[in-house]
């Protein structure tokens, strides 16, 4: 599903009342519901890309600003990193973890 222009002219930032702590290299976070979430890969595995799009959602880049580092940093199809970019943010919102302004 192909995002509108404004979600990715939009600034993402980490949700006010939602806590973020690497313990031994692994991102955890704590939503306003108390569950926490891993970042991790199918298998189970830390995900980088993940923890990248939480690390770059400082409230400071927008949503392509994001997307374009991530296919710069990553072997991975543009069309497919945007996809799963916006998939990703869109999960993280509704997990109240990322706000976009």
């Amino acid at each position: 599903m192909e995002c509108p222009n404004d979600f990715w002219s939009a600034t993402a930032w980490k949700h006010p009342d939602a806590g973020f702590q690497r313990i031994n290299d692994r991102l955890l976070a704590a939503g306003p519901d108390d569950f926490l979430h891993l970042f991790e890969d199918e298998a189970g595995h830390v995900s980088e890309v993940a923890e990248r799009i939480v690390e770059l959602a400082d409230g400071t880049r927008t949503n392509q600003q994001i997307l374009d580092a991530l296919c710069r940093e990553f072997d991975v199809a543009p069309e497919r990193c945007r996809a799963d970019t916006a998939s990703f943010i869109r999960l993280l919102i509704e997990r109240q973890l990322l706000v976009l302004r």
